[in-house]
Order: structure tokens, then C-alpha cells, then sequence
């Protein structure tokens, strides 16, 4: 059996944009992962659904495995011949041990590559406005671990040495130890009034910080009540921090925002949020399902030619629909029309080559069903593509226009297994939202569909919801829920646009 590879990933501070494109090329193919705490969840969405995931906890949790037992492991999992990516945050190299972990895989024969991380040294300050150099003030910046213990009688931090350094500090993990930290720095010569600051969770979403002089900053960091992580930066560089600061002025920074879409269709939406600064948590509540086949289904796929008009009324619709006649609409036996419901719908057909010749200016059927009103349908026939629960309003119109309708149902919504925990779970924890967005009235009901009764009135009931269009919205309503953000088209970044007019007429909530 060949021995498996080792990687040691470094995974970033805690925003995933910041994971590099190495480390998301050997997580989407590793057969085993052994991660940290700190590793983003979003991160994790890259790992191959049936590679071993191991949660290697940390040094005082419950459930850390400790160097030597992740030593061992990482040699007996590439022993087995799986590779394996050891992800850390951080970078691997600095205060990660990963050198310790690559000398234990050297001793035991077992290759490994090194993938380095964006350090926390450097985003974190960045991230809370604070440059570890600049040319007015400082030519140098020297890291610090935080665990390191100032008080105990041999430290291994020369802080007579640390406190004369004319540039930047950067202490990683340094909130148990701040008071002993500035203590130290002081004892040695640091002048008291030397600029300050502490970062809690730095690049994301939990980012807070407190900036002062530096004798003050164990007393800010108390009343602020910060948790850890914690990064401490010292120097002059921190009086910037403000004029600096661009994380917070993100539109959307301070709203916490959940997506109830697809899970293949969130991405768009929860891309443009993030970059409007907003945190997005994913729980999607449809799951797209393809339906089987029959012969009555197969006979419809294969003669198009028996058709005037096909009617696409989703992108599943139009992705479903070309996989099973294997990416073409050809049939050389007549010449029909295509319509879809919306934009998105007309982009994903000329994709694969095809145009929409019918697109209404209202994305939903009753545009669809308005823009077919101005056409002589009267026994024209007419194949419709979609869910196998949607709803029907085209097919009426067109059936009262005198058209010969069919339906061809190439999938269902069904709730992801695990979304009503998932959902119960949030609220349990008391996890405070902003807002809720919404895509479908199929979304909207197996969401609300996960709660009961007495949870509606107490708190849904005054959940901000964002919907996509007026038939989202209505079905919003009918579970007594508060639609606050509807765009005049239902397109996803019209969603944007909108929830973002929202975000400006409210006080947001920054850290």
C-alpha cells in the first residue's frame, strides 16, 4: 500500500475569503482532515462529502486530542494511504506548531508539503485599521506569542530587549496574559502612553475592538468585556486605526443574515452579502430533487417537435431539463419557441447555447402568463418545465387562451434532511438574526414549517423577512411573518439592492 501525503494547511485568521487557493485545492481532494477550532464552518463546506473530518479541539477543551496524540495520527492516517490536510488557523508556521507536526512526519517517513496561511499578525491589525508598518512611524514589526507567561521566574521573552523595539508589537492570543503583558513592557521602559489596541475575533464577524494608551488597555479590555481570541497590537501605527477603519463602513456590517436558498443556488446570493459586509449564516431549507422518469416523461423529452412554446420556470427547470436530453435542445424535426420565467432562467438556456424568445418584464408566471396574453395561443400546444408542486397560474391563462397545456414535473422541493434541527437549534441558542431571506414560497413554508405554533407569536412573527417578489411575500404574510425588503424585479441582485436601502434606514449594530 503506498504511503498517503500530509498537508499543513494554514486555513487564515477566520474570514474564509482570506483561505488561499492551494489550501482550498488540497481540501476539495483530501481523504481525511484534521482541523482546529478556530477553522471557519464556510471553510469546511470545501472537504469532499466522504473524506474523514476529525476535530482535533484545542489545549483546555473538551476533546483535544494533544500535539503528540495529532502527531500520531497524522502518521498512521498517511500510513494508511490517505492524504491528509492538517488545517490550522492561522499560518502554520507562526505560534502553529507546524513545524513540530512536520518533523514527526519526516522521522516516521511520511511525505508532507507546507501550505501557508494568511497570519493573523497581519490581518487582524489590518482588518481593525491598524497598518503593522508605515513609513512615518516604523520600519519594523516583531511578533509575540501571548501564552508565553511574563511572570514565571525564566521567560523565554526578553522584555527588556522587546521594550526598546521602536516598531510595531503583535501579540497573538495574549488576552489572559495582558495584564503581566503591559506590566512587563512597562517595567522595561515602554513608555505608558505608547498607543494600544485589542482585537477580539479579528477578520470576523465577532470583530470588536478597544484602542487606548497602553497602561489603560487591561482596564478597556475588561469593560468591553472581550473574549478570546485576542490580538494585541502596540505602537504608533494603532492611532490610525480609526481614519483606517474600512471593515465597519461596509453597508451591511453588523447585520447577521440568514439564506434559506438551495444550497447550489445560495452562493450568489451569500457572496454579495458577505461583500456588503454582512454575516451570512446558510441553512438552506429546499433541497432540489430530480424526479424519476417514466415513459410518459421520456415521450415528452423526446419530441419537442410536438410543441409550439416550452416554458422554462426555473433554473432547475432549464439544468434538469438539459441533462436528460444530455445538453441540447436539437430536434430537427420542427421548430418551437422558448419562454422563461425570469432573466436568471434565460441566462442559465444560453449557456447552453439556446435563447429565450419570450421573457416577461416581470420575472414571476403572472408576467409570463401577461406577455402570453398578447400572443394568439388558440391551439397552440404548450410543454411546461418545472417542480412538481408549482404553481399553476401560467397554465390556467394559457388554458383560458384556448393553448393545449402539459406539464413535465422534473423535480421537487424537499426540506434538507436536518434543516428543522439546524433551525431549532439557532433559536435555542438564542442566536439573534436581523434577517431572514426568502427565494420561493417553497422556502418560506418549510421554514416557518420547522417551528411551532407558540414559537410564531413569541418571535417569527417579528422576524425581519426579505423576500424576492410579491408571491414570495404573500406567502411571508400568510404565516403571519413581517416582510420588510421586497425589489420591484426578483432578480437576486435586485434582493441585494433592496435589503441594502433597508440597511440604510436603520441604526446598525457595530462591534
Amino acid at each position: 500500500m503506498r504511503k498517503g501525503k500530509v498537508f499543513i494547511v494554514g486555513a487564515g485568521p477566520g474570514d474564509p475569503g482570506l483561505l488561499t487557493l492551494r489550501a482550498k485545492e488540497v481540501l476539495s481532494r483530501a481523504e481525511a482532515v484534521l482541523y482546529d477550532a478556530l477553522v471557519h464552518p464556510r471553510i469546511l463546506a470545501f472537504i469532499p462529502p466522504g473524506a474523514k473530518r476529525i476535530f482535533r479541539g484545542s489545549r483546555g477543551r473538551k476533546g483535544s486530542l494533544g500535539q503528540e496524540g495529532i502527531n500520531r495520527l497524522l502518521v498512521k492516517l498517511a500510513g494508511q494511504g490517505k492524504d491528509v490536510v492538517r488545517l490550522k488557523g492561522g499560518d502554520p508556521f507562526v505560534f502553529g506548531r507546524g513545524a513540530e507536526e512536520g518533523l514527526a512526519l519526516r522521522q516516521a517517513g511520511i511525505p508532507f508539503e507546507v501550505v501557508p496561511g494568511v497570519s493573523a499578525s497581519v490581518a487582524v491589525p489590518a482588518y481593525a485599521g491598524i497598518p503593522v508598518t508605515h513609513r512615518e512611524f516604523n520600519s519594523s514589526f516583531t511578533i509575540v506569542t501571548g501564552h508565553e507567561d511574563p511572570s514565571k521566574k525564566e521567560p523565554a521573552i526578553d522584555w527588556a530587549q522587546l521594550s526598546e523595539v521602536q516598531g510595531t508589537l503583535v501579540f497573538l492570543m495574549g488576552l489572559r496574559t495582558l495584564p503581566s503583558v503591559v506590566s512587563q513592557l512597562i517595567r522595561y521602559g515602554k513608555d505608558p502612553r505608547t498607543p494600544a489596541a485589542a482585537i477580539q475575533s479579528g477578520t470576523t464577524f465577532r470583530q470588536r475592538k478597544v484602542v487606548g494608551a497602553l497602561e489603560d488597555l487591561p482596564g478597556l479590555v475588561r469593560k468591553a468585556d472581550l473574549e478570546p481570541p485576542v490580538t494585541v497590537v502596540v505602537g504608533k501605527v494603532v492611532g490610525l486605526s480609526q481614519r483606517l477603519d474600512w471593515l465597519r463602513h461596509r453597508p451591511l456590517w453588523g447585520l447577521r443574515i440568514l439564506v434559506t436558498r438551495g444550497r447550489s443556488q445560495s452562493n450568489a446570493l451569500t457572496e454579495k452579502l458577505l461583500d456588503q459586509g454582512a454575516e451570512v449564516l446558510e441553512i438552506p431549507t429546499i433541497e432540489i430533487h430530480p424526479s424519476s422518469l417514466g415513459r410518459q416523461e421520456k415521450a415528452k423529452l423526446g419530441s419537442l417537435w410536438n410543441y409550439d412554446w416550452v416554458v422554462f420556470s426555473s433554473v432547475n427547470a432549464v439544468e434538469l431539463f438539459m441533462q436528460a436530453r444530455e445538453g441540447t435542445l436539437a430536434d430537427g424535426k420542427g421548430k418551437w419557441k422558448a419562454a422563461c420565467v425570469g432573466e436568471a432562467t434565460a441566462k442559465a438556456l444560453r449557456s447552453y447555447g439556446s435563447k429565450a424568445d419570450l421573457v416577461p418584464k416581470d420575472y414571476k408566471q403572472e408576467g409570463l402568463a401577461k406577455a402570453f396574453r398578447g400572443r394568439s395561443m388558440k391551439g397552440k400546444r404548450v410543454l411546461v418545465v418545472g417542480a412538481k408542486e408549482g404553481r399553476d397560474v401560467l397554465e390556467r391563462s394559457l388554458l383560458r387562451q384556448g393553448a393545449g397545456v402539459e406539464r413535465l414535473a422534473l423535480y421537487e422541493n424537499r426540506v434538507p434532511a436536518g434543516t428543522p434541527q439546524r433551525l431549532q437549534e439557532l433559536f435555542r441558542q438564542g442566536e439573534a438574526l436581523d434577517l431572514v431571506t426568502f427565494a420561493s414560497s417553497s422556502a418560506v413554508d418549510h421554514f416557518y414549517g420547522a417551528f411551532p405554533p407558540s414559537q410564531h407569536r413569541k418571535w417569527l412573527a417579528k422576524l425581519p423577512a426579505a423576500v424576492i417578489g410579491p408571491v414570495t411575500a404573500a406567502s411571508v404574510r400568510k404565516w403571519r411573518g413581517k416582510v420588510v425588503v421586497r425589489p420591484k424585479r426578483s432578480t437576486v441582485p435586485d434582493l441585494v439592492s433592496a435589503i441594502l436601502g433597508w440597511a440604510q434606514k436603520r441604526p446598525l449594530k457595530r462591534g
